[in-house]
């Protein structure tokens, strides 16, 4: 009896085991036919217009993955089906000619990149088929409006790109529903500044796990951020801020302020900056100047000047007060690449010795005995000399050391100098000329006459050779 029942447990194992075959051998013929009708359309088949579809192990235990890319293909949503394959796991629609987003149907997608299409508006439910998206990229199109419930249905999206397009305004709780959202960009909208001031975060509905924040070129005069929200990345290039905002979340560790209209950046520029690991202040068209105390940082390890082409002082004391016995470890990076910086105060030196790069190709240095400690660097900097002009052209490190002089007058004596030897020369010249010239008591006379020098002179015959 029991041994029946062994056989019965046996034949109805293998009989599982058939059945769970025969289904899995069904969904990948399913699987297949999905993947070719998406793929390799009938109307498109071998041609170039069909997409290019890879299966890779994606993590985290190697589980099958359906990478799609029908980018430059000339795509409208017309030539799409809108149901996704099996198991996908990107889809790239990039330069296609999409004017609206196609409303997919998926739960295993989690990059779709609809960059470079004419897409001019979001609408409500757009990806609310996508529940497993993470990654969407929706920069350079032509969006100008987006509905308030256009990300409804995207709670595990960590990326949203909407750059280069023309927003000017945003629904008000717009990104409420991304309650994972980790990097968002926003750069490139030129009239963003448009959508009023306020706080952000309130604004749009930010959730507090953002870490980056891009608002290149949005036009931006002025920005409020949350101080306690706990922002890693800010870049605000090419905007119109006259000064770095006094109100940023004190987390960052890097921020981006170049291309704006600072003219002198001043303690107070940076004083909230307290964890700042990256500060890129480049391509600055008015900044001028450094004043004392601005970079005076104790964690700052990147510092970019590069390309701020009116750069011409940087205080002493830029970096605070700098100790010869005790150096800032923190700073590894330094650029002044492209500055108009002439010179460096010497006070600069334990500074400058403890870095492991520093740029200072394209600058107009003075190379005088107050800058010789800068060939003693322990780094190829590219500095050139411009002056004087006998080492015009050289590199500071392989200029002699004794060209490196400085002269004992200051220039405007040389000049005077050789003004006073000018006047002199010319005054002994006058009062030689004078001295040779007759006294105006003295008078010239000639005489005239037969006792004169200048009489005519006539020679009478020999009366005796001639006596006729």
């Amino acid at each position: 009896m029991a041994r029946c029942l062994d056989v019965t447990r046996g034949g109805l194992g293998l009989t599982f085991a058939l059945l769970l075959l025969c289904q899995l051998v069904q969904a990948e013929i399913i699987d297949a036919e999905e993947t070719d009708r998406f793929c390799y359309p009938e109307t498109m088949k071998n041609s170039r217009r069909s997409c290019e579809c890879s299966n890779v192990s994606a993590s985290p235990w190697g589980m099958r993955a359906l990478h799609i890319d029908c980018s430059y293909k000339e795509y409208r949503v017309r030539d799409l089906s809108l149901l996704l394959p099996l198991y996908v796991d990107t889809l790239d629609l990039s330069w296609n000619a999409l004017d609206a987003v196609p409303i997919f149907t998926s739960d295993s997608l989690h990059q779709l990149n609809l960059r470079h299409n004419n897409v001019s508006q979001l609408l409500a439910g757009n990806f609310k088929q996508l529940t497993s998206l993470r990654e969407l990229y929706l920069g350079w199109n032509s969006i100008v409006r987006v509905e308030v419930n256009s990300f409804e249905g995207l709670p595990h999206l960590q990326v949203l790109d909407l750059a280069h397009n023309n927003l000017h305004t945003l629904p008000g709780q717009l990104l409420a529903p991304l309650l994972v959202l980790g990097t968002l960009d926003l750069s490139w909208n030129r009239r963003f500044n448009e959508s009023g001031g306020g706080d952000l975060y309130t604004a749009l509905g930010l959730n507090w796990k953002l870490a980056t924040l891009r608002l290149d070129a949005c036009s931006l005069g002025e920005l409020q951020l949350p101080v306690n929200a706990p922002l890693k990345e800010l870049s605000l290039r090419r905007n119109q801020l006259k000064r770095i905002p006094s109100q940023l979340p004190a987390t960052l560790l890097r921020l981006d302020i170049s291309d704006n209209l600072l003219e002198e950046l001043v303690s107070q520029d940076t004083v909230n900056l307290t964890q700042v690991r990256q500060l890129y202040i480049e391509d600055m068209p008015l900044l001028q100047s450094v004043a004392a105390h601005a970079l005076n940082s104790d964690v700052l390890e990147t510092l970019s000047f590069q390309n701020s082409r009116q750069l011409r002082s940087l205080d002493a004391e830029a970096f605070g007060p700098i100790a010869r016995t005790t150096t800032k470890q923190a700073l590894r990076s330094l650029s002044f690449r492209g500055t108009l910086l002439r010179s460096f105060n010497s006070t600069l030196a334990p500074l400058f010795t403890q870095l492991a790069e520093l740029d200072l190709n394209g600058l107009p240095l003075q190379c005088d005995c107050e800058l010789v400690w800068l060939k003693q660097l322990p780094m190829q900097t590219n500095g050139r000399c411009y002056k004087p002009s006998r080492i015009r052209g050289m590199l500071v490190t392989a200029a002699r050391s004794d060209a490196f002089s400085c002269d004992t007058w200051p220039r405007w004596a040389y000049g005077l100098v050789v003004l006073t030897l000018i006047a002199l020369s010319a005054a002994g010249i006058y009062l030689i000329v004078m001295g040779l010239r007759p006294h105006r008591g003295v008078t010239m006379r000639r005489k005239v006459g037969a006792s004169s020098p200048y009489a005519r002179v006539t020679i009478e015959p020999n009366r005796q050779e001639n006596p006729h």
